[in-house]
């Protein structure tokens, strides 16, 4: 940045640019609930610009869209070292109850009393504590890196946990821990209150998503799968600016009905509400990369409104990205709806 410009950010008040610069987005600051939602005993309360946790077992999550292929950072504070919480990630569906969250999704854990299978910052029961960086009865900040299949924690800047999905994990042995099992690329984020005696206070919850890999060398399957996680999000965002971005100029798009779109046509409807994704939910999806060309297939579990038509489907999906100019977009799609069980 110029000196210029920074004497200029200076007089008009640098605060808000460099909040917008550092690409995070902050979906809890205590003053409102506003995008969330309980589910189960207890709630959560708001007090003097904090979020406490009030009864349980309960979870309140984030409802306006699932995350993946982010970082999500939560800065907190525990009544004691004991005091038990946590982070739940990769939550696959929308949640009515606290413990499907438990079982399909990942609980960060925050509670310091416990073993190194059980403490802060691991994924409960499932992987063993790098360090014990809590500190009881004060501020914490928690970073937790969804990269693709990768989950990375960080507390007070010391790493806490690295895991990626398929690595061995130790057999469930108390039935309320959670059932084992791969988890999803991206999902819904909810905060843990667990009981009366288990106060916590949160004071920040922020996402930033991350970069994606550039220039010269060749392409590694994350790079891309995160770039489909992003495809499907800004479909069901009815994001048209992000996906004009990542869909290439020629593209060719065909329809489980067989319609064929191409880029401005398939904007256009998106822009319009012709075609409005509610939920797109990929299923064991499969990533091939051939040097400047990757090749994605899975299932997907569709909602979607399609020119005033509701379809509720399960589709077979293959998609084609090429690298052009050092930029990966996607050229091809084609789905095939699966018969109704």
């Amino acid at each position: 940045m110029s000196k210029t410009a920074m004497l200029l950010l200076a007089a008009l008040g640098a605060a808000a640019p460099a909040v917008a610069d550092s690409g995070w987005e902050t979906i809890l600051d205590g003053h409102d609930l506003n995008g969330w939602q309980q589910v189960g005993p207890g709630k959560f309360v708001l007090e003097d610009g904090l979020l406490k946790t009030q009864g349980g077992m309960g979870m309140l999550w984030f409802t306006p869209r699932k995350i993946g292929n982010a970082t999500i950072r939560i800065v907190y504070k525990t009544a004691n070292q004991a005091a038990n919480s946590g982070v739940f990630i990769r939550i696959p569906e929308k949640p009515t109850e606290p413990w499907m969250p438990v079982n399909r999704g990942y609980e960060v854990q925050i509670d310091d009393s416990e073993n190194e299978n059980h403490v802060t910052g691991v994924l409960y029961s499932l992987t063993k504590a790098m360090a014990r960086p809590g500190k009881p009865g004060d501020w914490n900040e928690m970073e937790i890196t969804l990269d693709g299949p990768r989950t990375v924690v960080v507390v007070n800047g010391a790493k806490v946990t690295d895991y990626t999905e398929g690595q061995p994990v130790p057999p469930k042995v108390e039935t309320w821990e959670p059932d084992r099992g791969p988890r999803a690329m991206e999902g819904y984020i909810g905060l843990q209150n667990h009981s009366d005696k288990d106060v916590v206070w949160f004071k920040e919850v922020s996402i930033r998503p991350l970069a994606l890999a550039s220039g010269p060398g060749p392409a590694t399957s994350p790079d891309v799968q995160k770039l489909d996680a992003q495809r499907f999000d800004a479909m069901v965002r009815s994001d048209a600016a992000a996906l004009d971005g990542l869909l290439a100029d020629d593209l060719v798009y065909t329809h489980a009905s067989g319609k064929v779109d191409g880029k401005a046509s398939f904007l256009d409807d998106i822009k319009t509400g012709q075609l409005r994704y509610k939920v797109i939910r990929p299923e064991d999806p499969k990533l091939s990369v051939y040097g400047d060309t990757a090749v994605a297939t899975g299932l997907a579990a569709v909602e979607v409104n399609n020119h005033g038509q509701e379809l509720n489907m399960k589709l077979r999906y293959t998609d084609v990205w090429v690298k052009r100019g050092g930029k990966w977009q996607m050229v091809a799609w084609q789905a095939t709806r699966l018969p109704a069980p």
